[in-house]
């Protein structure tokens, strides 16, 4: 634990580096300056934005009234400050819960004729310029008194009669959806239509990444217990003064509780999701691995005083597939160099598992007496979990430590739990 948290703290100093990019800022008064800014990668449109002139330089802030425009390059970030009034919007004016007249609009298609977004109140609204003229793309969607959905769709007769184009056809406009990948479609197809020199921004916007890794690595267990082992003597004792037929005695003795347990490979694949938002920064994935455990063995001893020597020895061996299920953060070093922290939830199915207990007894009186191994009525479930640090280079090559435990459950008179360290790598297939 003392290592794991030296490099978690280790790595902070590192995230100070994270998401500053090359763009532009353009203030009120015209004037356009190039700088490194924090790409938070906005859904809602953003009051401020955090800029630095130089990687060396200090962290500045500029306000939404202090600026006219800024864009960060090879992202969808583009965002243009106007004014949505009740005047532009109408009738959705109270719905938006806009908090300043003044808002960054994001841009998604920049040509001769722009389409532009805002999201407020949970809710996209889109837009359109041209020749300096911002018009409000009107769609309603209700749910009236009898659950059924109604549509005021007036977007697509805004479109019909004012984006016009030989290849457009009725239905090119009656289909037309109200999401930014259709707009942003119909858009860049107009301006493609007229000839006017156009950028999709939208394409370059985050998208969901699917990748899926072979993976392996060593387990290194600090301890292997076994929760449930426990041993039952019973006896009586001869007659004696006071007691004419002897006294019954019942004595519970712990079994072994702690297995050696060499350290062991694991092999398997990982199947991971970067979610759309936050540059990918977030992610889920699920990564079976196989385990297998050969022939571990421990000895226990004791003694009850008058009665018999007792010397127990346990040789296990089992298999079994770990499926965690967990959410992993990345956090930009360099272009090519990215470090993450996961936690993970994890279910294990057991393939295959065996037991050999040998007692060996010495009776040290005449008295007889009865031994026998408890019966375990506490049965445990096969989950445990891990969190734990790792680095990613070239979105190729990845590699993990973790620190992780484990429920295995045996049979019901064997419930191990194992605890340790684990470093595993693994390749990007795609």
């Amino acid at each position: 634990m003392k290592i794991f948290t030296l490099l978690l703290l280790f790595s902070l100093p590192l995230y100070s580096q994270v998401n500053f990019q090359k763009g532009y800022i353009i203030d009120n008064s015209n004037n356009k300056f190039e700088c490194l800014i924090k790409n938070k990668d906005w859904k809602k449109s953003p009051e401020e934005i955090i800029y630095k002139l130089s990687d060396n330089s200090r962290e500045e802030k500029i306000s939404l009234s202090e600026l006219k425009e800024f864009r960060i390059q090879n992202t969808d970030n583009f965002y243009k400050r106007r004014s949505v009034n009740k005047q532009l919007v109408g009738s959705f004016w109270e719905e938006m819960k806009l908090s300043n007249n003044m808002v960054l609009l994001r841009v998604l298609v920049e040509g001769q004729s722009d389409l532009l977004e805002v999201h407020t109140n949970g809710k996209y609204y889109f837009f359109y310029e041209r020749d300096d003229v911002l018009v409000m793309l009107d769609y309603e969607r209700t749910v009236d008194e009898n659950n059924k959905i109604k549509e005021n769709a007036k977007y697509k007769k805004q479109l019909y009669d004012n984006f016009k184009c030989k290849n457009f056809t009725l239905k090119d406009y009656s289909s037309l959806r109200y999401n930014s990948t259709k707009l942003s479609d119909f858009f860049s197809e107009y301006n493609d239509c007229m000839g006017e020199g156009y950028t999709n921004l939208h394409k370059k916007r985050t998208k969901t990444k699917i990748k899926l890794k072979l993976k392996g690595g060593m387990n290194f267990n600090s301890s292997v217990t076994d929760k449930a082992s426990g041993y039952l003597l019973s006896y009586t004792t001869p007659p004696f003064s006071g007691s004419p037929f002897g006294e019954d005695v019942v004595r519970n003795y712990g079994g072994i509780s702690n297995y050696n347990v060499s350290n062991y490979s694991s092999f398997g694949f990982e199947l991971e999701m970067r979610l759309p938002f936050g540059q990918n920064n977030w992610s889920l994935f699920i990564a079976p691995n196989y385990h297998n455990i050969q022939e571990v063995e421990e000895s226990i001893a004791f003694t009850e005083p008058n009665i018999a020597n007792f010397e127990i020895t346990s040789t296990l061996s089992y298999s079994f597939i770990q499926a965690p299920l967990g959410i992993r953060h990345y956090f930009d070093i360099s272009d090519n160099l990215e470090l993450f922290s996961q936690l993970a939830y994890s279910q294990s199915i057991i393939m295959s598992s065996s037991q050999n207990t040998v007692i060996e007894e010495e009776s040290i009186s005449p008295t007889p007496y009865f031994f026998r191994r408890k019966a375990n009525m506490d049965k445990k479930s096969n989950s445990g979990g891990f969190f734990g640090i790792g680095l990613t280079y070239a979105n190729k090559y990845m590699v993990e430590i973790n620190y992780y435990s484990l429920g295995i459950n045996l049979d019901d008179d064997y419930q191990m739990n194992m605890k340790g360290f684990s470093i595993n790598a693994a390749f990007t297939i795609f």
